[in-house]
């Protein structure tokens, strides 16, 4: 209970307030305004894991496909790559502060800044297609799908694409289709033809994979030559061209490999000053925390930068060779267990 008091004229009034019934009635009515007071609301789990993206949607509703989650050059070179095997990509703007509200105010809580990040930038983006552009829910819902990747990770990685249904689902957007690919799942993912919205066949994984490499590429030079840069701001002009070379390489199906060779010329042609001494500053910690370039992490790599540091970062290959490394690990630990292995060849 909450008590305030009122004043008409020169009387004063005591007005009690029952903060539960208050918040209640609130709650009731962003139901009603979410379209959440539905009766078939009880299984929405098991609905919105079931969802499909076949391939006669996408051309039907000209269906995009979201990406986000990486470094900024590469979401930028993944919808590259998946524009380049014909589909419709966008990928999303770095998560700031304002995603971080949003998931905030859909996801669970006690949820991870990473998973509040990543969760609220795309309802982020879809309450915008929604409030400020005019579309409606189900336009958004047939237009759009979310791609990300799956893992059963040690922490709140693996549930991550649960966040993300539950977040949309509370957002208003009950039905989004959230696309998940496993990092153990090889190259075959599709589950029959009606899934085929997204042909998870190696073209598509050699194509994220070069975008993959391709970012560690461009992000590792840029953070090595722009804290010695003689012209402020050089370094980041010769990059944005390089992105854009390496961008229509992917998405016109040419060489990268030449697209990367030319990028030899533009940072060539950065001046700088080698001889300022600099202490290297090692990133390191929780994956999205250290990869992401935006408020997630304060924009701690600029800021290292600022203070007179070059920040040595983290790259995404250090991920794929590891699990290079795990498969090779497994079939030697597996040599030698011919007498008990329960496997079909012994």
């Amino acid at each position: 209970m909450a008590a305030h008091t009122t004043e008409t004229g020169s009387k004063k009034k005591l007005v009690v307030l029952d903060v539960d019934q208050e918040i209640a009635k609130f709650e009731a009515e962003e139901r009603a305004r979410l379209g959440l007071d539905k009766p078939d609301q009880a299984q929405w789990i098991e609905e919105m894991v079931d969802l499909k993206f076949t391939k006669a949607q996408r051309e039907k509703y000209d269906t995009t496909v979201l990406v986000s989650g990486l470094t900024m050059a590469q979401d930028y070179f993944v919808e590259g790559a998946l524009k380049g095997l014909g589909y419709r990509v966008m990928h999303l703007e770095c998560p700031d502060t304002n995603a971080l509200r949003y998931g905030k105010e859909f996801g669970n809580r006690g949820q991870c800044n990473p998973t509040y990040f990543t969760v609220g930038n795309l309802v982020k983006f879809l309450c915008t297609l929604r409030d400020q552009q005019g579309m409606t829910s189900e336009e958004i819902i047939n237009k759009y799908v979310f791609l990300t990747a799956g893992a059963c990770g040690p922490c709140r990685f693996g549930m991550y694409v649960t966040e993300y249904r539950k977040a949309l689902r509370d957002a208003g957007f009950d039905g989004f289709r959230v696309l998940l690919f496993q990092q153990t799942g090889g190259f075959d993912q599709a589950s029959g033809e009606d899934a085929a919205g997204l042909d998870m066949k190696p073209p598509f994984f050699i194509g994220i994979v070069k975008a993959l490499l391709a970012g560690d590429v461009v992000n590792a030079l840029g953070y090595r030559v722009r804290p010695y840069e003689v012209v402020p701001g050089s370094t980041d002009a010769a990059l944005d061209r390089i992105k854009k070379n390496i961008y229509d390489a992917l998405a016109t199906n040419k060489s990268v490999f030449g697209a990367l060779w030319s990028a030899r010329k533009e940072l060539g042609a950065v001046k700088v000053d080698r001889l300022r001494p600099k202490p290297r500053v090692s990133i390191i910690g929780e994956f999205w925390a250290m990869t992401t370039e935006g408020d997630g992490n304060y924009q701690l790599q600029r800021f290292l930068e600022q203070e007179g540091a070059e920040a040595d970062i983290q790259l995404i290959s250090a991920w794929l060779l590891y699990t290079i490394w795990e498969g090779r690990n497994d079939v030697k630990n597996r040599m030698n267990l011919r007498g008990s292995d329960g496997g079909k060849y012994g």
